[in-house]
Formats: C-alpha cells, sequence, structure tokens
C-alpha cells in the first residue's frame, strides 16, 4: 500500500500536479483603507516560472469568512503577478493566494490592519522570519514542526524537514541567496529578508539586519 501511494505521487508530481507560489514584498502591517500592490510568482515544481495561470487573491477578514473578496491577478511579469487591494476595517486580515494551478494556493499569516497614524507592535526576527517562511513558499517543500499554528497549505516535501534544527545562520543565508540547486531556486530574497529567515531557522534572537 505504501508502495502504491508513493507511486501515486510521483506520478502526480511528474505529471505537473503541483507549484509554489513566492510572495515578493510582503507588508508587516496594513492601514485601514490604504490600497496595496501584492505581487508574487508562480513557478511550477518550485522552479518553472508559469505564464499560463490565472491566479487570484482572497482577502478575508476572518480565517472562515464566507464574505471574503476575491480579486483576480494580473501577470506583470515572466511567471510573476499581481492584484491590489484595499486594507478593511479589521484587526488582522487573512490573505490567501490561488495559484490557478491545482490545489498549489498560499494562505499567509494573518497580518495586523491598523488605523493611519498608528504602529503595530514591531515583529521580532524569528516572529518575521516564520512569516516570511511561508510567504516565500519555503514550507511547500520543507516540512517546518517549529511552524506556530501553520497555515493550512498544501506541502509536497521534496526537501529536508527544517524544523528543530536550529541551522546555522550564516550558512542558511548564504544557502538561500545562492542555492547552487537544481531542486531549490533563487528567490531573489534580500539581505532583510534572508537574515529574518534564518534567524527562524537558526533560533537566533540576535536583530536581523541589512537590506537591498
Amino acid at each position: 500500500m505504501l508502495k502504491l501511494a508513493s507511486a501515486l505521487i510521483a506520478g502526480w508530481m511528474t505529471m505537473g500536479g503541483w507549484a509554489v507560489v513566492t510572495v515578493q514584498d510582503l507588508p508587516e502591517y496594513f492601514v485601514v483603507g490604504q490600497p496595496y500592490t501584492l505581487e508574487f510568482k508562480v513557478r511550477q515544481h518550485g522552479r518553472t516560472l508559469m505564464n499560463n495561470v490565472q491566479p487570484q487573491l482572497v482577502v478575508a477578514t476572518a480565517a472562515h469568512n464566507n464574505n471574503a473578496t476575491t480579486l483576480l491577478a494580473t501577470r506583470s511579469g515572466d511567471g510573476t503577478y499581481r492584484v491590489t487591494f484595499t486594507a478593511p476595517p479589521t484587526n488582522r486580515v487573512y490573505l490567501t493566494i490561488i495559484s490557478g494551478w491545482g490545489a498549489s494556493d498560499l494562505s499567509l499569516y494573518p497580518l495586523p490592519v491598523v488605523a493611519a497614524g498608528t504602529l503595530p507592535a514591531p515583529l521580532s526576527p524569528i516572529d518575521r522570519g516564520q512569516m516570511l517562511f511561508v510567504a516565500k513558499g519555503c514550507n511547500a517543500c520543507h516540512e517546518n514542526s517549529d511552524l506556530a499554528d501553520r497555515p493550512a497549505n498544501q506541502s509536497i516535501v521534496v526537501g529536508p524537514a527544517l524544523g528543530g534544527r536550529h541551522l546555522p545562520r550564516e550558512y542558511t543565508i548564504q544557502k538561500m541567496k545562492n542555492p547552487n540547486s537544481e531542486k531549490m531556486p533563487d528567490l531573489g530574497l534580500s539581505d532583510t529578508e534572508a537574515a529574518a529567515i534564518a534567524a527562524f531557522l537558526s533560533g537566533d534572537r540576535a536583530t536581523a539586519t541589512g537590506g537591498r
């Protein structure tokens, strides 16, 4: 039975049944009533940019909200799509990107929404890294038991599990910035993004710094 299940999964993957969504620049919070443009890439098997899909963005004010707004994204580049939405009047907004390719959708961690002129409590590097680990699509290929309240996203697990490994911070940054791999793509992470994800994967509570 196990061999049959493995064969079915392998066949499904070979036929192109999965993709990975990667959000380009994820804000830490939104201001109510302000428009925001979310840009993301869709990669078949995590690598090949896809231009033949019609992604959508679902904007909700609760985890299970029947009154959510669904918006169609438009292609802005090779395998790249963008969609603009207005931050709703709520404490937190739940965003899900429907990839348009099988069940390969991406639900983000809920993000705070604040009134104009106010700021939310700052995120620690580890919390920001956890948020980016999901938003960049890392969890699609790498299981991670350290993710707290992980959004229910599809997980293919073609790479090593990363939970509880406390990977060396500098090694992790180098690997993400220069993957040099046939499986792992170069996501074009900024120094700040890579440092935050490395803080999460290493358990390093030092401040993530850097910029692009």
